[in-house]
């Protein structure tokens, strides 16, 4: 697994689904539920892992990202590739660095910073760009040739 910090190449995913969800103390869980919906038919492997990776992504907004007016809002989007599913989360922006993807090295009653680091042990790849528009997007690939 490699983590990027560049935008990943978008002409081989072919977008299914995509959902903006309002910011509030259920969004995690409505990314879950919609996650869920969209990878019914797939691999449970496929599906329990991203699962995991949009609710730390989604966590991540909740808990990093400025909120305020027009900052209301994480969208969640799921495409397929050859062999894998990519599972993007965008947000309005963030004056703070890059994500890290990478654990940082946490005593045993921290409460929060290993998100990243679950997401990069899920995902085949994964990788962070800004959009023209000031916007974050976080994405995880997950193999999806399984057994």
């Amino acid at each position: 697994m490699r983590a990027r910090t560049t935008s990943a190449e978008l002409a081989d995913v072919v977008l299914w689904r995509d959902t903006t969800l309002r910011r509030n103390d259920k969004t995690s869980w409505q990314a879950r539920q919609a996650t869920g919906l969209w990878l019914t038919d797939s691999h449970p492997t496929v599906r329990s892992d991203a699962l995991q990776i949009v609710s730390e992504l989604v966590a991540n907004v909740i808990q990093h990202v400025p909120g305020g007016r027009r900052r209301d809002w994480v969208k969640v989007r799921l495409g397929f590739g050859d062999g894998f599913v990519r599972l993007e989360v965008i947000d309005p922006g963030a004056p703070e660095p890059e994500p890290r993807f990478v654990p940082r090295q946490l005593g045993p009653m921290e409460e929060s910073g290993r998100g990243l680091g679950i997401v990069a042990r899920l995902s085949a790849d994964c990788g962070t760009h800004v959009t023209e528009e000031g916007h974050r997007v976080v994405w995880a690939d997950i193999a999806a040739n399984m057994p």
